[in-house]
């Protein structure tokens, strides 16, 4: 089945800091179209005509070492920054002084996830990713500091709910055929949920219910659950290598 996506991104989509910025960016010329890809800073190409749904089985060219490199590469980038939210938490509990270098690794590892996107998506794509995943840390510290202090959670917890919601609509903007915006509200809602009940086992002391968080959020993030019996789950890491693979599959071939 023959496939064209143009994807055109000019709104930014909550109140941070750094949407301004982008949003000049992306308004410097309203009438050019960013597209999948990209050939040097300025011009995009749209490598997406044979771009794959997330139900249709990769093709035997993209199995390769490369490609096993990036989907390890996205393990290793999600889980940094899935987890930095923990060591946030510790240094800051712990009194460490090196709390603020934990701080800024928070946003640096955002960044990082950001520019997986660059050579696929472009630029202001790429900030947009690493924008929204950094609104999505500076609520996690507001809930970590509260935590400390004994202080109200609820409406903390309740300002998660529209960046999640903005984050999923950025993915379904990008790559629809594979990051259905249903599923990607439902993972970041979920590592929402295992941040808190991770951040909350951890301060109120309770050993058990830290190493069952941990452990979902391994799942969640990092390794999935193996499809033995056509019920497994791929991983928010996955998820994110797959699509991109599958909707440049050029890219990835030998």
């Amino acid at each position: 089945m023959y496939k064209k996506i143009t994807h055109n991104i000019v709104e930014e989509h909550f109140d941070h800091p750094m949407a301004t910025a982008i949003k000049k960016a992306v308004d410097v010329d309203t009438k050019k179209k960013i597209k999948p890809g990209m050939d040097d800073m300025d011009n995009y190409y749209d490598d997406t005509d044979s771009s794959l749904g997330i139900h249709d089985p990769l093709p035997w060219n993209v199995y390769n070492d490369n490609t096993m490199l990036f989907r390890m590469d996205s393990r290793t980038a999600w889980m940094k920054w899935a987890f930095a939210l923990l060591n946030y938490s510790i240094s800051l509990n712990g009194d460490l002084p090196g709390t603020d270098a934990v701080k800024a690794r928070l946003n640096k590892n955002a960044i990082a996830l950001g520019d997986f996107l660059v050579p696929y998506y472009g630029l202001t794509a790429g900030q947009l990713l690493a924008t929204h995943l950094i609104a999505l840390n500076d609520i996690g510290m507001h809930y970590v500091n509260a935590l400390k202090n004994d202080a109200p959670v609820d409406d903390i917890v309740k300002s998660w709910e529209p960046l999640v919601a903005d984050i999923a609509k950025l993915f379904n903007e990008l790559n629809p055929s594979n990051w259905p915006e249903s599923l990607i509200s439902d993972m970041f809602t979920n590592l929402v949920k295992g941040w808190q009940m991770q951040l909350t086992a951890r301060a109120t002391g309770d050993t058990v219910g830290d190493e069952l968080a941990i452990d979902y959020m391994n799942k969640l993030v990092i390794t999935g659950i193996p499809d033995h019996q056509k019920n497994g789950y791929s991983s928010i890491a996955d998820t994110f290598s797959r699509g991109i693979i599958a909707q440049f599959p050029q890219q990835f071939s030998e």
